[in-house]
């Protein structure tokens, strides 16, 4: 009887086992917490970055995320220890098995950003800051524990401006003449921030509340991209302006560039936030778990994809209408006992979460393109309710409201 209990005790702890190990790396927090420590990446202006790397790890070759922090490019709006959103990403990865990093990079005065060639060069200063990051991390790769393979820029607001300039600016040829001399000016387009002779590769964008100055940039085959923004960004235009409305330069946000992101990347997410205004995200847990599983969801299948994935269809240069967001549709919203769920695709499977990311309802194994999701019983809230389908490599995310 005794020899029973035990193999019955030693049976319960085999699953519970089973049960933690049924983690995730990259997907799940499988670490408690990080390090972090401060390096200068630039020898040539002294910038610095915050390196967070998960505590007890012992993997040596790990995906990495180069972010840069929002303000307007101003020296009094923000710095790499200031910004929400970065603050909150770079220890949520690290907990998750990334290496992650927050960087420091040129600023600059209001009256730099009064006048249209200077606020350009301010920017592009940024974006040479930024290359310089990188090459940084591939300088130093073997000792940092990175997978150079993998590395993933973005930011938030003027660091999503600055990433975007970076991924999406890659020929003088795309540039007007003006703007090849001001390129010029910071030394290229690999710039003259430091380490010279290292490569400023990367894999993937996140775009958080940014904008690209043409959309033409954004040409066929292009770096993969997630992104988020508010449709009523009075700071970041959503479709094309002046930031703030008064910035003498042109910026074209997500709902002028989702048609040439949908045609022209191999692989790509992208959520609005319809209503909300700049980086809606930092004042709401919702939005910041919406932008999250956003994010994480994407990273966690760009690992699988090859540097050099390829793209297929018919590549977008603006002449032909492609409307973005139509392909599933949730309705009414808000709701009140059943919630109407329609797609182009064959949806799979669909989860419901509340606010503390605690699942609600969840249906797998689904082959239709309408589903019925009951509400009653819910509480009166908002919801995310994610969708997958037979086309997609990541879900459809959606916010509802439950009256």
């Amino acid at each position: 009887m005794r020899l029973k209990r035990l193999s019955l005790f030693v049976f319960v702890l085999s699953l519970l086992s089973v049960g933690v190990q049924a983690q995730t790396r990259y997907q799940d927090s499988v670490f408690a917490g990080y390090t972090l420590d401060s390096v200068t990446y630039s020898s040539v202006y002294g910038f610095k970055m915050d390196i967070y790397q998960p505590a007890g790890d012992t993997v040596t070759s790990r995906p990495v995320l180069v972010l840069a922090h929002g303000g307007s490019f101003l020296t009094t709006g923000g710095n790499r220890e200031g910004d929400p959103t970065i603050n909150n990403l770079c220890p949520y990865f690290a907990k998750r098995g990334y290496v992650t990093i927050s960087i420091d990079y040129t600023l600059t005065s209001v009256l730099g950003l009064s006048v249209a060639d200077s606020a350009i060069i301010e920017v592009l200063r940024a974006v040479s800051d930024g290359k310089a990051a990188v090459r940084y991390v591939h300088e130093y790769a073997d000792s940092l524990g990175i997978d150079t393979n993998n590395i993933f820029i973005g930011g938030s607001s003027a660091g999503a401006v600055l990433s975007m300039q970076y991924a999406y600016i890659d020929s003088l040829n795309q540039l007007n003449s003006n703007y090849q001399a001001l390129v010029a000016q910071v030394g290229g387009l690999d710039g003259n921030s430091g380490n010279p002779g290292y490569s400023s590769n990367f894999k993937a964008v996140i775009n958080l509340a940014g904008a690209l100055g043409d959309p033409s940039w954004l040409s066929y085959c292009s770096k993969p991209v997630v992104s988020a923004q508010g449709t009523a960004d009075n700071v970041v235009p959503y479709t094309c302006g002046n930031p703030y409305g008064i910035i003498p330069v042109t910026l074209c946000g997500l709902g002028t560039l989702q048609p040439y992101i949908a045609s022209n990347t191999p692989y790509w997410s992208s959520v609005t936030f319809p209503g909300a205004g700049h980086v809606p995200w930092q004042s709401s847990t919702t939005e910041m778990y919406t932008v999250d599983t956003l994010i994480n969801n994407f990273l966690y299948m760009a690992l699988s994809q090859s540097p050099n994935a390829t793209c297929t269809g018919t590549p977008y240069t603006g002449l032909n209408n492609v409307t973005a967001g139509s392909r599933i549709s949730i309705f009414p919203n808000p709701a009140s006992g059943v919630l109407n769920i329609q797609s182009d695709e064959y949806i799979t499977s669909i989860a419901m979460t509340d606010e503390t990311g605690r699942i609600v309802a969840q249906t797998n194994n689904l082959n239709t393109l309408s589903y019925q999701l009951s509400t009653s019983g819910l509480s009166a809230g908002i919801y995310i309710v994610r969708i997958n389908d037979s086309e997609g490599l990541v879900p459809t995310i959606k916010k509802i409201i439950i009256e």
